[in-house]
């Protein structure tokens, strides 16, 4: 074995100098291998070294150096050992020995070592000196010689005194290791408690805290559980391995510490949290040794958990000031600096978006006389009421806020149609208000004014949509009107949707609003491969309302969801009147919007609709497909696809409309129970420009065709169209190049089998 050297001075140079000598160490610490090595190189030493007694021996068999310095406490074999190893062999009995350690510098270590024939034993540190002038003193002196242990001390003897010592030597390494464990603690606790000069945020103080108890406390794991308002704990924050969530429901909410040992030869404690004299959470800790947690490690500890509570109860309190100081205390609404910053935050989405936002200012009326008639308590609960109510009356992303005594007004976050959404907004605050609020016993009737200002008509800066908004306030309380808009041109916009949503509630209760069929039609064949069914309104005085007049109002108004219910209903019921007359009926695709599919029982209105038509009579699979755009489709991916699965499996195909103009990825896409593609009208009108848009096209039938899809374009219009679209592969196409969509009775001349002719003949040629 090669020998382990850390310096090497010229022998040949200095070997007339008695001190100048080969010097053997032995240490299981390198720190102190390479610091001793260092002092006697300097000194002009020949040094080897070695991390325990049998790679020692080793050397000094293979090396013969005058002086070895030993550890005495090592792994493997000890400097005990060692040295009665080295005086037992011929070769190695004149090696002078040193001890060089922290624990046996007692006299019956002194005793032993000299038994041992030991020259000088050394206690951990000496100066460099004292090193220096001792092993001076060895090398000059002759090699000391072991006592005779037959007589004295025989080598039982000394095992048992070797035995003793390691024992003192255990305890007082059990010593070092609980100051080391404190040391560790302090640290963490000193750590933590700068953190918590410096955190502003709660979350950040939970994590970083238990970061620094993993990364300096030396702990596996280290979590923090909060109440969740019950008795029960939530994870709010872990670093570490392992997973606190089995242990945090185990325990519940306390004033007192708890400490366990587990399965895997580690320990737990849990440490009560407690803020404004109430238990909040606990504090976990894991060690990885077993009955860690000791009476002076648990002073620490509840000092860390008092600490960490201080600044949970400071930051609680901070967060409950930064919240009054946008809020109303009695409301619990944003107040009037909180609605100025949303409102601004309004207008620059809907700037960025090019769409309208709204500022509504709201009085309450009469509000003193309630005051004055029953009270000031009486008052704050009407106006808590008021709030409650303007806030179940707007939209989830609009700001309602409270911003006097009895003023309160509403950020409109962006929308596409004034008119109807306004309108709208100030039917739901009717509503609102309709039932009267009880107060003392008392049945009140609240009655409030409104003034609205539109961006970006009325204002283009927060400032201004404001004050002309509080303008209109003003002038409907002058004029006694329940609102009024601040550009007069809007009152009338409002009237007229007003009255346009009136118009299409009774044309449905009376059932005025009737399908058409556009047929989809087999490019390869030019039969008719399917049916798309489109809600239309002829009003007996409008006449025929154009769809984009009437389809966003039943939206808004959530009238879709009886609309949606009757258009399934009406597509079943003509099927089976088709099929009465022998008719060969291909599958129809109904429109299904956003809100229909958001419902919770969406599913079984589906069914039910087509079934009430005997629609899926005698158990056979209806002939009912749905249309969906693709970005109703990923607005919550997971619950879309369980409930089109369920319909899927009834038989109903699916369709993913406007394909081409949402954000569908193909990972998206292969996840989705859909059946076909339709690419957008918007790709198909422009595929004769060379490029992108014939590009798009091609892409999506072949992803298409790849997923197993069908495909079918809409808004063909053109033979060109029809050509480009049966060079790229796709199966079907609809658009006024075969047909406008037309009422059912007109449809019945396409479905029978000796129509159409024309149509297949125009489909072949191009």
């Amino acid at each position: 074995m090669e020998p382990i050297v850390l310096g090497r001075n010229n022998r040949a140079a200095t070997r007339s100098d008695s001190l100048v000598a080969r010097i053997l160490i032995a240490d299981d610490h390198r720190a102190n291998r390479e610091a001793l090595a260092a002092l006697l190189e300097t000194a002009g030493h020949e040094v080897l070294s070695a991390p325990e007694g049998s790679k020692a021996l080793e050397l000094a068999r293979s090396h013969r150096p005058e002086l070895v310095i030993t550890d005495v406490l090592m792994p493997i074999m000890d400097g005990y050992e060692l040295t009665r190893r080295l005086k037992l062999e011929p070769q190695t009995a004149g090696i002078s020995v040193i001890f060089y350690t922290a624990y046996f510098g007692g006299q019956d270590a002194k005793e032993l070592a000299a038994a041992l024939g030991v020259a000088r034993v050394l206690v951990k540190p000496s100066d460099n000196a004292a090193i220096l002038r001792a092993v001076g003193e060895v090398l000059s002196a002759r090699p000391a010689a072991p006592a005779d242990t037959r007589a004295d001390l025989d080598r039982e003897h000394l095992r048992l005194m070797v035995d003793q010592l390691l024992e003192k030597t255990g305890a007082l390494e059990a010593q070092q290791q609980r100051i080391e464990r404190m040391n560790r603690t302090l640290a963490m606790l000193s750590a933590i408690n700068a953190l918590i000069v410096r955190a502003d945020e709660r979350q950040a103080l939970l994590e970083e805290a238990c970061r620094i108890a993993v990364d300096k406390g030396g702990f596996r794991l280290a979590a923090v559980g909060l109440s969740d308002g019950s008795r029960r704990l939530e994870l709010a924050a872990r670093a570490g391995e392992g997973s606190p969530e089995r242990e945090l429901e185990r325990l519940r909410l306390g004033t007192q510490a708890m400490i366990w040992n587990d399965a895997e030869s580690g320990s737990f404690v849990a440490l009560p949290l407690i803020v404004a004299e109430e238990p909040a959470g606990v504090l976990l800790l894991y060690a990885r040794v077993r009955d860690f947690f000791d009476e002076e490690e648990m002073r620490l500890l509840h000092e860390l958990a008092g600490d960490v509570s201080f600044a949970l109860h400071h930051l609680e309190q901070k967060a409950q000031m930064d919240y009054l100081a946008y809020h109303d205390s009695l409301t619990d609404l944003p107040n009037r600096s909180l609605f100025t910053d949303r409102m601004t935050q309004a207008l620059n989405a809907a700037r960025r978006e090019k769409r309208f936002a709204a500022a509504v200012f709201v009085d309450v009326e009469r509000f003193r006389m309630v005051n004055e008639t029953f009270g000031r308590k009486a008052g704050d609960d009407l106006l808590r009421t008021i709030g409650a109510r303007l806030r179940a009356a707007a939209r989830e992303q609009d700001t309602v806020a409270r911003i006097g005594a009895d003023h309160f007004a509403v950020a409109v976050a962006p929308f596409d149609r004034p008119g109807d959404t306004t309108h709208w907004m100030i039917e739901r605050l009717e509503q609102a208000f309709t039932p009267p609020i009880t107060i003392d016993g008392v049945e009140l009737r609240v009655a409030l004014k409104a003034g609205i200002g539109v961006f970006p008509a009325d204002g283009e800066s927060t400032e201004s949509l404001c004050a002309n908004a509080e303008t209109a306030l003003s002038k409907a309380k002058e004029l006694n009107q329940p609102y009024l808009f601040y550009a007069p041109e809007m009152n009338a916009r409002v009237a007229e949707s007003l009255a346009m949503e009136n118009r299409l509630r009774r044309a449905l209760e009376e059932g005025r609003l009737a399908l058409h069929y556009q047929p989809k039609i087999d490019v390869k064949t030019g039969a008719v491969a399917g049916l798309e069914a489109l809600i239309r309104w002829i009003d007996p005085e409008l006449g025929s309302v154009p769809p984009a007049k009437f389809v966003g109002l039943l939206e808004e108004t959530g009238m879709i969801l009886a609309a949606g219910r009757w258009a399934l209903r009406q597509a079943a019921s003509d099927i089976h009147h088709w099929e009465s007359l022998g008719i060969a009926v291909p599958r129809i695709a109904v429109n299904v919007s956003a809100i229909q599919l958001r419902q919770k029982d969406f599913v079984d209105s589906v069914l039910e609709a087509i079934s009430s038509a005997g629609e899926m009579r005698g158990g056979r699979a209806p002939l009912i497909d749905l249309e969906i755009t693709e970005s109703v489709l990923l607005d919550d991916i997971e619950e879309s696809t369980r409930k089109l699965q369920t319909l899927r499996r009834a038989g109903i195909e699916v369709s993913v409309d406007d394909f081409g103009t949402g954000y569908c990825s193909l990972s998206y896409l292969a996840r989705l129970p859909v059946d076909t593609l339709k690419i957008d009208r918007s790709f198909v009108v422009r595929m004769g420009e060379a490029g992108y848009p014939r590009n798009i096209v091609a892409m999506i039938v072949s992803l298409a065709h790849t997923l197993g899809l069908k495909v079918i374009a809409e808004g063909v219009e053109e033979t060109e169209q029809v050509h480009l679209l049966k060079e790229l592969g796709c199966d079907q196409i609809q658009g006024y190049y075969v047909s406008a969509p037309v009422p059912a009775s007109q449809i019945e001349g396409l479905l029978r089998p000796d129509a159409g002719r024309t149509l297949r003949h125009r489909i072949a040629a191009a």
